[in-house]
């Protein structure tokens, strides 16, 4: 089963998780929030303005570290059959999920049934950016910049993309085979 995950945090240079949110392919979802005063006063003002109002929007875990953090997702994945391919499409966001995951101690056990997939690398078609972008339009809170929102936007990427490769393989099938 494919989950797509998106985070937020505080900076790009030495940040520090702020939110992560997953989604499914069958639409099972998680919201973890770290309610950390001092993390959030070390964050860029884009995250004090953007991300941080977006707390509290939808039915999210609100922890306090890391581990915490971390021990919530464990869980959570935990409860999925393997395999679990994990998407993500940003090198920033798996940083953050595995130091979390590490945090809480649950690494040996949560990366033996994980396959990490940067969509980024794969799905991108400029009509699956699109379709992306276009899951965005209307938003209004939470919108982009809230981690489940980006995870669903991801996976409607990953959707198209799946979409476009059935649609080349299909063409491929019908086109007559060249004989020797």
């Amino acid at each position: 089963m494919r989950i797509f995950f998106d985070t937020e945090f505080t900076q790009f240079r030495d940040g520090e998780l702020l939110s992560i949110g997953f989604v499914s392919e069958a639409d099972h979802e998680l919201v973890v929030e770290i309610h950390d005063e001092q993390r959030h006063a070390r964050a860029s003002e884009f995250c004090k303005t953007t991300v941080i109002p977006q707390f509290g929007l939808v039915r999210a875990h609100k922890v306090g570290s890391d581990a915490e953090a971390g021990a919530v997702i464990a869980n959570w994945l935990l409860r999925f059959d393997s395999p679990l391919v994990l998407c993500y499409d940003y090198k920033l966001d798996w940083r953050f999920f595995e130091e979390a995951i590490r945090a809480a101690g649950e690494w040996e056990l949560v990366s033996q049934r994980i396959t990490p997939l940067n969509v980024a690398d794969v799905a991108k078609y400029d009509s699956c950016l699109q379709v992306q972008d276009q899951y965005f339009l209307g938003r209004g809170h939470p919108g982009r910049h809230h981690p489940l929102v980006d995870a669903r936007a991801m996976r409607e990427r990953w959707r198209e993309y799946e979409r476009l490769e059935a649609q080349s393989n299909a063409v491929l099938r019908h086109q007559p085979q060249e004989t020797q």
